[in-house]
This record gives C-alpha cells, structure tokens and sequence, in this order.
C-alpha cells in the first residue's frame, strides 16, 4: 500500500489476524501477506492484544477507561512539576540578579 494512505480495520479483521498470528496455523509471513497488511501493523495488534485484551479494538486506536485515566494523572502530576520549576528558574534568577 502506498505511502500516506491510511486504510481503517474493523474489529474482526484485527482480532482474526491476531488469532492467526498468536494459534501459528500459518507463519507470520504468510498472515500480513494473505491479509494485505503491514507486517509491522500485524505485530503491534498482537502487542496491543496482549497488553490491552480484545476490549482495546472496540474503537479506533482509544485506550480503555483505566489507562486513559491513569495517563490523565500523570499528565497533572507532570503539569503540576513543571509548574513548580518554572517558579523555581524565576526565584534562582531573581537571587542571582541581586548578587
């Protein structure tokens, strides 16, 4: 498939790949070949089957509600960090324009 052009896979279609890949009825070549993906595409389902479950291939790419939540915090806790270094650049800068 050329370049630039992004094709859109139903749930099925990424769980059948999966299962093909994960049962070893056929070799990895053979299944992106067969199912007119990219090899790399066919892997990163089986990474994100194995880490996520079926549930993840309901939508379009979107995380489930726990992960999504746990990235959520860690967004505001890193927020709230660099909050706290830009006061802390400002008060070093304002001690060393006093010296």
């Amino acid at each position: 498939m050329p370049k630039g052009i992004r094709r859109e896979y139903t749930k099925d279609f990424k769980l059948a790949a999966v299962h093909l890949m994960k049962s070893k009825i056929m070799k990895p070549k053979e299944v992106y070949t067969l199912l007119n993906v990219d090899r790399q595409t066919v892997y990163r389902w089986v990474q994100e089957y194995d880490q996520y479950g079926a549930d993840y291939f309901n939508t379009s790419g979107v995380l489930p509600g726990s992960e999504l939540r746990r990235l959520q915090k860690e967004k505001e806790n890193l927020e709230m960090e660099n909050e706290i270094l830009k006061k802390a650049i400002a008060y070093f800068a304002e001690l060393k324009g006093k010296k």
